[in-house]
């Protein structure tokens, strides 16, 4: 994989996801501090989850509640545009109803957003990134990359970025947007590759030892790829190769290296470029103390951008309606 001197531009359309929670509130400060884009615009969006009426008639003390969770979602929304004017960004408030994962998803695809900030609070109120939470389910259904931020112990950047690599075309696009937020905000990037040590019990066979050189060799392409990315853009980075369990690799050595941000792409053990839960991106959102960055393979570029393949450019496909 090869990298090309193209700069990656956004359209720099960001929805922030609130529910009024203090977590929602951290996620939107980090959201806004870290994704400053000259021209961006902010879409602050609360949610009133109507899915526990189900087809029942809304009656008066029912029509109260709403009215109820309508005030409480202008708040929460007031918050995140505050934040986001002081920063000098473009921002504009809505209140939706409906199921608040599909309506976020929704109204990102509809205003052709670029990226969507959620906090990892669910609705039992514990601050993990869990199966069945909103959070959870927006980066499961979105086709667009969706940056998690749970409560962080530190308040202070490091102004760290670690972006996980390897040679899938969800990784290219990961790169793409750590990078361009690396260099947005002056912070050095991690190249890291993770070698699963699966074939150690089979070392003494001749087949077994020369995979094992293929994934290494793999490896250094990968984390060369961001590497020439980064330079290109005067951006510093720092490059690990590492054998072990993969997802426990990424989390351990973010938290050694005290990063603010993993980058992932949505890339499984097999092979399939989709996010499910037993993928390394999974594994690595449920685990990470740091907010995650999770780039899908799907995603659809609105400005057109080249990457290399083989040695030769070509033109990401743009998908057709039936695709998307």
């Amino acid at each position: 994989m090869e990298g090309g001197n193209e700069k990656f531009k956004p359209q720099r359309k960001i929805l922030i996801a609130t529910d009024g929670s203090e977590a929602s509130e951290k996620a939107a400060d980090f959201g806004i501090e870290t994704l400053r884009f000259e021209g961006a615009k902010v879409y602050a969006v609360y949610v009133i989850d109507t899915g526990s009426y189900g087809s029942v008639p809304i009656d008066e003390k029912k029509f109260k509640k709403i009215e109820q969770l309508e005030e409480i979602g202008h708040k929460a929304t007031s918050y995140v545009e505050e934040k986001a004017k002081a920063a000098g960004m473009e921002v504009e408030s809505i209140v939706l109803k409906g199921n608040p994962a599909e309506e976020i998803v929704d109204f990102a695809e509809d205003q052709r957003v670029d990226m969507i900030v959620v906090g990892s609070l669910g609705k039992s109120g514990i601050e993990r990134f869990m199966l069945g939470t909103v959070s959870e389910k927006v980066v499961r259904r979105a086709k667009i990359p969706v940056l998690v931020v749970r409560k962080q112990k530190e308040e202070k950047l490091h102004k760290q970025i670690l972006i996980a690599a390897d040679c899938s075309k969800a990784t290219e696009k990961a790169v793409d947007f750590g990078i361009e937020i690396a260099k947005l905000n002056g912070a050095k990037v991690y190249a890291v590759h993770v070698i699963d040590p699966i074939f150690n019990d089979l070392m003494e066979e001749a087949w077994a030892a020369n995979a094992y050189e293929q994934f290494k060799k793999i490896g250094r392409e990968a984390i060369s790829y961001v590497e020439e990315k980064a330079k290109a853009v005067g951006v510093k980075v720092e490059s690990s190769v590492l054998e072990g369990n993969p997802a426990e690799e990424i989390v351990d050595f973010a938290e050694e290296q005290k990063v603010d941000m993993i980058v992932v792409g949505s890339l499984g053990k097999s092979g399939y470029e989709q996010f499910s839960i037993g993928s390394v991106s999974a594994k690595v959102l449920r685990n990470a103390k740091v907010p995650v960055l999770v780039v899908h393979d799907i995603y659809e570029f609105v400005e057109l951008f080249r990457r290399c393949q083989k040695g030769e450019e070509v033109l990401a496909p743009a998908m057709s309606e039936k695709e998307q």
